[in-house]
């Protein structure tokens, strides 16, 4: 929840430094001692609370500690990543380029690459958007942040060397797989989507501020994993590879833009000038979602049509029901975010529907 004013007239919360701030109240300091990591508790209050700091409790601490880093993490939204990666791994199965023999360990390290740099661009936004998810009455859902640095429950000094964490070591994945295949192409598209997450929220450019954000943040979850897990396989790329990662392309873009639709007052008081700012939510809710989902729709076709996806993809259009649901939900209520929450499932579960039934297909090839 939002930090509000309480009824005492208290300002608004500021949110933790890095370093360990002193607690005034004793009644505060008293209530967050279990919590506490810094110090062991008293006897007295050990026996006064039986239990409260055994290996049982302590065990349950961390495991929530761990939940809301992942949650930072974008833990929810993962399977945007993965799904690209699935759709890369299994086309070459389709396509059948020259000299193609499916590695395991290629497969591997493209999946956790990307995995890492998702997260680190996810805690890249958390660390960088402080002030746009502080003023989020929304953030902790789908939308509008974890909520983990306005609300005190991670430090800033953590959320960033996490995501210097997960750059370095998606870094290193990366330039071991580069020497497993020819030039520097995975260097290349690994680049472009550590820049594109990092710069999407990060100074100076802070693309989502300039109404870059969605035609970076699209192709960096969809087209450029499916390139990148493609090319670790089949050691060579091509456009046909490029039309078969659209339809993720912009089933991911339709995700952000929807979010973008329930963010859109929060980002605007934040200084924040995405496309959906820019537009209004009337436009951005109708014209926009409208759009998307036909470019959704009509990359799928455009791949099959170029044997660029195997015919059975079609089977996706199947979810044209999700896809009805974000368009009327948007339609009519683009003006009420609190109300947007099934054009925000509809939109996750789209894209789930897209990437499994396109990779899939593709597996289905292989014993053609």
């Amino acid at each position: 929840m939002a930090a509000k004013a309480s009824k005492k007239g208290k300002g608004r919360r500021r949110p933790k430094s890095a370093s360990v701030q002193r607690d005034d109240s004793k009644t505060a300091r008293a209530r967050q001692s279990d919590a506490s990591t810094s110090g062991a508790p008293s006897s007295a209050h050990a026996a006064s609370h039986p239990g409260r700091h055994s290996p049982e409790a302590l065990s349950s601490h961390s495991r929530g500690k761990l939940s809301l880093f992942l949650r930072a993490a974008g833990l929810p939204f993962w399977p945007a990543s993965i799904l690209p990666v699935l759709i890369g791994t299994a086309l070459p199965f389709w396509l059948r380029p020259d000299g193609f023999t499916f590695g395991w360990l290629r497969f591997v390290e493209a999946l956790v690459g990307v995995l890492l740099l998702h997260a680190g661009a996810d805690l890249t936004n958390e660390y960088f958007d402080y002030l746009a998810d502080s003023k989020n009455p929304r953030r902790g859902g789908l939308a509008g942040g974890s909520g983990a640095l306005p609300d005190g429950l991670l430090k800033p000094g953590t959320v960033l060397r996490a995501l210097i964490v997960c750059y370095v070591a998606a870094a290193a994945i990366g330039i071991h797989l580069n020497t497993m295949l020819p030039g520097n192409t995975v260097l290349i598209i690994g680049a472009l989507g550590l820049l594109g997450g990092f710069f999407y929220s990060a100074p100076p450019l802070r693309l989502s501020y300039h109404g870059l954000g969605e035609t970076i943040l699209g192709p960096c979850f969809g087209v450029l994993p499916v390139l990148g897990a493609y090319y670790a396989q089949a050691g060579e790329l091509g456009w046909r590879v490029v039309m078969a990662g659209l339809p993720s392309t912009f089933a991911v873009a339709l995700i952000l833009w929807v979010n973008q639709i329930v963010d859109h007052e929060p980002d605007r008081e934040a200084g924040k000038r995405n496309l959906v700012v820019l537009m209004g939510t009337k436009a951005a809710g109708r014209g926009g979602v409208l759009t998307l989902v036909l470019l959704v729709f009509a990359s799928l076709f455009a791949a099959v049509f170029t044997a660029s996806l195997i015919p059975l993809s079609l089977v996706a259009i199947l979810a044209f029901g999700l896809a009805r649901t974000i368009v009327v939900e948007c339609w009519q209520r683009h003006d009420r975010p609190d109300e947007l929450r099934e054009a925000q499932v509809s939109a996750l579960k789209l894209n789930l529907a897209f990437g499994i039934i396109i990779a899939a297909s593709a597996l289905a090839a292989m014993g053609a």
